[in-house]
């Protein structure tokens, strides 16, 4: 039995054109292992999440576990570094790879990910695994 305040969240960041099935399986899995809700946030053009994300959705519906949804326009790596370690409820993030984060960035040097003060599950098969 959980306290109210102390559940868990797994954090599962979804761009856009980057939906992979195992993405999304990895995070429920981790949500089930962890007794954790998911909170999920969407880089997306739209005010909706992309349609092929859909299906899953329906599933978390289905399923009966606790989820958020936000839709983004934009969203860097930093931003959900500093979320997740400003959250302590975040137990996990989940992205679908390193790779491909913010086109955009002025600093290519520095990894936000290596301030993270929980685990980053990379879920894509294609990702390089890194040590």
């Amino acid at each position: 039995m959980t306290h109210p305040g102390k559940q868990r969240t797994v954090l599962l960041a979804v761009r856009e054109g980057h939906v992979d099935p195992r993405l999304l399986t990895s995070a429920l899995s981790l949500c089930r292992r962890l007794e954790a809700d998911l909170e999920i946030q969407v880089i997306a053009a739209g005010e909706t999440p992309p349609p092929e994300m859909d299906d899953f959705l329906d599933s978390l519906r289905e399923a009966g576990l606790p989820f958020s949804l936000d839709v983004k326009p934009s969203l860097r790596r930093r931003d959900l570094v500093d979320y997740a370690n400003a959250h302590e409820h975040i137990a996990a993030v989940v992205i679908d790879s390193r790779e491909g984060w913010e086109a955009l960035a002025q600093d290519r040097s520095s990894d936000p990910w290596k301030h993270l003060a929980c685990p980053l599950v990379t879920a894509a098969a294609h990702d390089k695994k890194q040590a």
